[in-house]
């Protein structure tokens, strides 16, 4: 990837120097102030293969040549994608109306396997109608049921991590968060987890090999997968159904696992969640909880095994139990420097002014998350791993966006928040993490999976048993 700054910090061709599109309204019109930010002007194809490869890179360059804004134009589909870094532009877009600038228009690459009932999904009415029946489950004393769980299913994989020598972190933290999910979301009994857990496994194969060259060469396909994911959809729908209709049969008031607490649930008309419903957001919890922090613990090693003083302060804070501040400011850093997902769409319905922009009806505006948390005017020395920075004064909420914002905020974020830290901490207080051989000094690199920005190598890691662990 050789292109230069100033290659593509240039406007693209066929776009003014200010970029508005030729064409359209008079000046002084009514949408004469709508316009699309600069574009690179290298050609798209270009773009979008850098895209599939290293959205990081991309932005990065982007972000340097032409500012906090900027536009991407995919090819073949001829989308045009809207990023912004601004912070004011990220608060007034996650608090313009909902029919303004809405998410859940059915575009989202995974919305054919999440379904048309996935709160990621639907919009208006219909979106919060799902959104606050799934909450109650994530807040409150309901968080507590759930930390016995994560602690268990990390102290039994732990049991089976290899001493002395190099260790995948990813692979195994995949592997507890998934534990998690069957136990604590799915409530799903031993002698069931077997048949479900495969079907997982089997659906995550085949998309993280598909997904991305439908991201960046072309327009999401309506409908249900076919292929090879199709056919792991059938299979993981087929258990996942006969796991609801077995619980409907079941006295539930025991139960605190979150598809008893959804089967339970009622709206404002007093109606329960369809069989169609609940799956469709059982799928969207596993697509969105699984992958996504398993990820971010291992980018929390991956950054604490190069700064072995942090390391230490956080080790000595767990050593002495007595709180969790430090803890906290890891998982709220990780979060900010190594972001699992990119970025969030909104798609404007109408010309909608952002921190003095307009930006066209139609457009599909993104809050890079990668490059807000990273915004220079707003954290000084961005690039580095500073935990100290959470400690201090927390940045603003619109600074600080690994979970979105608005309405549409990740409703799982308390959870993966509570997850991370204590996987973190079981981890820690039994064992010493160290760089193995060889290791980058300065971190592994950035590497997109599926839809998430996973450590290049794993995040590879040495573990040796603490003197009394």
């Amino acid at each position: 990837m050789a292109a230069s700054a100033s290659a593509i910090g240039a406007p693209a061709a066929g776009e003014r120097s200010d970029g508005t599109v030729p064409g359209g309204d008079p000046p002084g019109g009514p949408a004469s102030r709508a316009a699309f930010p600069p574009a690179p002007r290298i050609p798209a194809v270009l773009v979008a293969v850098a895209w599939a490869l290293s959205p990081t890179w991309v932005m990065e360059r982007c972000a340097r040549a032409i500012g906090e804004w900027f536009t991407i134009k995919m090819w073949p589909s001829g989308i045009r994608f809207v990023l912004t870094s601004d912070p004011e532009a990220v608060k007034a877009l996650f608090t313009a109306p909902a029919d303004a600038a809405p998410s859940g228009t059915g575009a989202s690459p995974v919305a054919g396997i999440m379904g048309e009932h996935s709160v990621l999904v639907l919009t208006g009415p219909e979106h919060m109608r799902q959104r606050k029946l799934l909450l109650p489950p994530f807040h409150g004393e309901r968080m507590r049921e759930y930390e016995d769980v994560i602690v268990d299913a990390t102290r039994n994989d732990m049991a089976e991590w290899p001493m002395g020598t190099p260790m995948r972190v990813q692979e195994r933290t995949r592997k507890i968060t998934l534990e998690v999910i069957l136990r604590a979301v799915f409530g799903v009994e031993a002698e069931r987890m077997g048949p479900l857990r495969a079907a997982i496994e089997g659906l995550f194969l085949p998309m993280n090999a598909l997904l991305m060259l439908r991201i960046a060469l072309s327009r999401p396909r309506p409908g249900r997968p076919d292929g090879r994911l199709g056919e792991a959809l059938d299979r993981f729908d087929a258990l996942l159904y006969e796991e609801i209709a077995r619980r409907r049969g079941q006295d539930l008031h025991d139960r605190g696992d979150i598809l008893s607490l959804l089967l339970q649930a009622r709206d404002e008309d007093g109606e329960a969640m369809t069989d169609v419903e609940l799956r469709d957001e059982l799928v969207t919890l596993l697509l969105a909880g699984h992958e996504t922090t398993a990820t971010s613990v291992a980018w929390a090693l991956e950054r604490l095994v190069r700064h072995p003083a942090k390391l230490r302060r956080l080790v000595a804070e767990i050593d002495a139990g007595e709180t969790d501040e430090y803890l906290s400011a890891v998982a709220s850093e990780t979060l900010r420097a190594r972001p699992v997902v990119p970025l969030v769409v909104r798609t404007l319905t109408r010309d909608l002014e952002l921190a003095g922009r307009v930006i066209p009806a139609g457009s599909r505006v993104a809050p890079s998350i990668w490059l807000t948390n990273r915004n220079p005017r707003v954290y000084e020395r961005p690039e580095e791993f500073l935990p100290e920075r959470f400690l201090e004064e927390a940045p603003e909420t619109f600074s600080w966006i690994p979970f979105g914002g608005g309405i549409r905020r990740c409703i799982g974020a308390s959870f993966a928040l509570l997850e991370m830290k204590l996987i973190l901490r079981t981890v820690l207080s039994e064992l010493e993490p160290r760089l193995p051989p060889r290791a980058r000094a300065k971190g592994e690199r950035v590497r997109r999976r599926a839809i998430t920005l996973v450590p290049a190598d794993g995040a590879q890691v040495v573990w040796t048993r603490r003197t009394g662990g």
